[in-house]
């Protein structure tokens, strides 16, 4: 009796920590976030973005920020530049995208103004950053994304 009783025990706890972890839980994958260009106005005034992005992750993401900003021209590359430009939406801050929808953000860049004529900043391949924080159950966890802009876009 007390051997069958045992053996049951095991089994349950078998069956439990079988079925109870499973290996496919979903994970947070930044590559699933899908920027597309869907207009550039250029001056010699200015330069005006528009981006959507679109959140394919599986999670809600929170607390949304987008920039861009020019790099600055080095002898043998670029480097990043401190300074930049924030996108702005139709929303209200929070900026929040649950999982499959698309914002799109706006970026407006004052080139003679702020950034005068200068040979220094990379101004055909600006760089941008998108970052916030993805919701895993109640838990908010950081992430960021950056790099050059023509590198995410479609």
């Amino acid at each position: 009796m007390i051997n069958k009783n045992l053996c049951l025990i095991v089994l349950i706890m078998l069956l439990g920590a079988i079925f109870g972890c499973s290996a496919n839980k979903e994970k947070f994958d930044d590559e699933n976030i899908v920027f597309n260009l869907v207009k550039i106005e250029e001056t010699t005034d200015y330069k005006y973005y528009i981006i959507e992005i679109t959140n394919k992750t599986g999670f809600d993401l929170t607390h949304l920020t987008f920039n861009l900003s020019y790099p600055i021209k080095t002898s043998n590359g670029s480097k990043s530049n401190p300074y930049s430009v924030e996108g702005k939406t139709d929303s209200f801050r929070p900026i929040n995208l649950k999982s499959g929808e698309t914002i799109s953000f706006s970026i407006f860049a004052p080139i003679k103004e702020v950034f005068s004529n200068s040979n220094l900043l990379d101004f055909e391949n600006p760089s941008i950053k998108l970052k916030g924080y993805y919701k895993k159950g109640k838990e908010e966890i950081q992430f960021g994304v950056s790099g050059g802009l023509s590198v995410f876009v479609n």
